[in-house]
């Protein structure tokens, strides 16, 4: 426990210290102030309550991930033989296609809903 104490355990202050992806979605009150928002940033409207941030949640569909954590509990040599095969080349070739960087999946979807609040409430992203 004692290792995560610096870490803040509260939405607001993991969002304002960039420690995970929000998304950013207008209230009712926001809904009916489209537009009136010219020269406010997100922190005011945030503040004024006319945006609201969610946490985005790590969905991580890697099987290769759960694969590990089921090898590494097992112990043995087995781990050795699956280290050599678990990673993303391969996991890639298995699959056929490339693995989307999913950080920046959410830095995108994050960047897109700060994007979507401006536009309706009239005021700049930054």
């Amino acid at each position: 426990e004692r290792v995560f104490a610096a870490f803040p355990d509260h939405h607001e202050a993991i969002r304002t210290e960039q420690l995970a992806y929000f998304h950013y979605h207008l209230t009712d009150a926001g809904r009916a102030a489209k537009g009136r928002a010219e020269h406010a940033d997100l922190e005011t409207l945030l503040a004024q309550g006319w945006v609201e941030a969610q946490p985005i949640t790590y969905e991580d569909f890697l099987p290769v991930s759960a694969a590990g954590i089921f090898q590494s509990n097992l112990g043995g040599s087995e781990n050795g033989a699956y280290a050599g095969n678990a990673n993303r080349d391969a996991f890639e070739a298995a699959l056929g296609a490339p693995v989307q960087d999913e950080l920046a999946l959410y830095a995108e979807r994050e960047q897109r809903s700060k994007e979507a609040v401006m536009a309706w409430l009239g005021g700049r992203v930054g």
